[in-house]
Formats: C-alpha cells, structure tokens, sequence
C-alpha cells in the first residue's frame, strides 16, 4: 500500500471514529448529564491538546487573537456541545448523525451572511434538498419517542441547534486559522473552555450531585475525549495534506452513513418510513454539497470542519 492509499485509510478511520461518537456519547449520557460529559470530555482534551502543542513545540497563538478566539470558543466550545448533548440525551444517535447536514446548510448560509461568500448552484440545490431531509427527519420524529429517545423532536431542534453554534465557529475561525497553527488553535479554544468546565465538575463534586460511573460511562468518556478530540485530528490532517480536499470530501459522507447504521444496528433507533426517506434526501444532499465545493477548495474549510468534531 503506497502512502496515498494509507493517508486515504487512515481518514476513512477518523471518518468511521467519528460517525460512532454520537452513539458514544448517548451511551455515556445514560450516566452522565449533558453539561458534564461536556466538561469531563473537553477538560480532558484540553490538558492532551495543551501537551501536544507545548511538545510538538508550536507557535503561540497571536497575541491579538487570544481574546476573540476565547470569545468564539464559548460559542463553538461551550454552547455547541452543551445544546448538542442535551439533544443526544433525547433523540437517537442516528437522528444526530444525519443531522450533520444542518452544519453544511448553516455554515452555507452564515458565510453568506457574515462574510459575503457566494451561494454556487450546487451549494443551493444541496441547500434546498438537505433542508427538505431534515424537515422530514424531525417531523416524522414528533411521534416516534422510545424509552432511549424520550423526546426525539426536541431532542433534533437542540442538536440543530450544536450545529448553527458550530457553523459560527467554523465561519468566524477562518480567519483565525489563517493567521494561526492549528494545533495551537485547537489547543487555545479547548485550554479557555476549561474556565467554563472546571467550575461545573467542581460544583457537581461539591454538591455530591456527581454521577456513579459504571465501567462503560468511564470508557465512552474518556474515548470522547480522546478519540474524536484528538486522535481523529491528527489522522484527518495527516491525510488531508497528502491526499487533498477531494478525496477528504468522499471521506466526510463515511460519518452520517457510519452513525446511522451504528445507531440502528447496535442502538436498536427505530427504522421508520421518515427517516429512511429524510436519510436518503440528506445523504444525497451532502453528496451534492460536498464534492463539487471541496474540489474547488483549499482544504481551510475541511480543517475548520475537523476543528468541531
């Protein structure tokens, strides 16, 4: 196997590890409140990132953007993973994971916004079908609640709403990772949530509120915190910079695909006419979206994705 082809595995790897963080994480959830698995996950990952980047010895993050990249962080950070944990508690993995169109769709439409990128007509007609998925998705959800997934519909609109927080952080992180390493970047972003997150596992432990930790909510913590954090980063950017944008966009579809089989097969999510016809819209829409963009692109913006997962 030549050096391409092995950069190629080891991003379809991330992709795998990341599509089965989602049902990582409702595992967890069984245990863990949102807000926790959130600080537990981040702290840890912050103190391995910080490391990393002190012994790979990268440079500092630019004095002037310190202050606005801790500003994002409580945005693409905080508020991101504790509105997409606390929809993971109610809906299933799968839905989660195919929501994933929602961060193409809002990352489109506030780089519009805030930026003044331009919509290309595959972007739009991507637009246009993801959106029609989605709706389907979380309509035909409304009905649908199980014992694991107690309010799906909500449960949807949350992690909708992870994703626009994401969006902002990968629209607005651009120009920081620009000017910036991105190792240091993440190391910045992750190490300043920790003012958040230390202060929240303090109170639980304080407060003797703090959850007894079966052996599968030890091990699904620490994975997130290290595998999707930190191991998928570095497998992704070695790859991306060898194989390139084009072949790192096939490799994004493997996420939505991997979680919703892993949800279904492993979790036991409910197999319904609504999903199966939203999942079908969705993953044609990313194929849509994806491909024609990223092969135009410089691979900036599948770092920034890489960034949030």
């Amino acid at each position: 196997m030549n050096r391409a082809n092995l950069a190629f595995a080891g991003m379809i790897i991330a992709c795998i590890l990341w599509g089965s963080s989602h049902a990582i994480a409702k595992v967890a959830l069984e245990t863990v409140p949102p807000i926790l698995l959130s600080a537990l996950r981040f702290s840890m990952a912050g103190v391995v990132m910080m490391l990393i980047q002190r012994l790979t010895r990268r440079p500092a993050i630019i004095t002037s953007d310190r202050w606005p990249m801790a500003r994002l962080s409580m945005i693409g950070v905080v508020a991101s993973y504790i509105l997409g944990y606390s929809g993971i508690k109610l809906t299933t993995s799968s839905d989660a994971s195919l929501l994933i169109i929602g961060e193409v769709i809002f990352t489109a439409v506030l780089a519009y916004l805030l930026v003044g990128e331009k919509f290309t007509r595959m972007r739009v007609i991507g637009t246009f079908i993801g959106t029609i998925g989605a709706v389907i998705l979380i309509s035909g959800s409304a009905n649908q609640n199980t014992e694991a997934a107690p309010n799906r519909f909500l449960g949807d609109i949350l992690f909708l709403g992870c994703l626009v927080c994401e969006a902002y952080y990968t629209v607005r992180g651009g120009a920081f990772l620009e000017r910036n390493d991105s190792v240091s970047m993440l190391a910045w972003v992750n190490g300043i949530s920790m003012f958040v997150w230390i202060p929240i596992i303090i109170w639980y432990i304080v407060t003797g509120q703090f959850p007894a930790f079966s052996t599968a909510t030890i091990l699904g913590t620490i994975y997130l915190a290290l595998i999707p954090s930190v191991l998928c980063y570095f497998l992704w950017f070695t790859a991306v910079r060898r194989v390139g944008a084009s072949a790192a966009a096939v490799a994004l579809l493997a996420q939505p695909v991997v979680g919703a089989i892993v949800g279904i097969k492993v979790m036991g999510d409910p197999l319904t006419l609504s999903f199966i016809i939203g999942g079908v819209l969705i993953l044609g829409a990313l194929i849509v979206t994806s491909i024609p963009e990223q092969a135009t692109n410089e691979f900036a913006m599948l770092d920034r994705q890489a960034d949030e997962r």
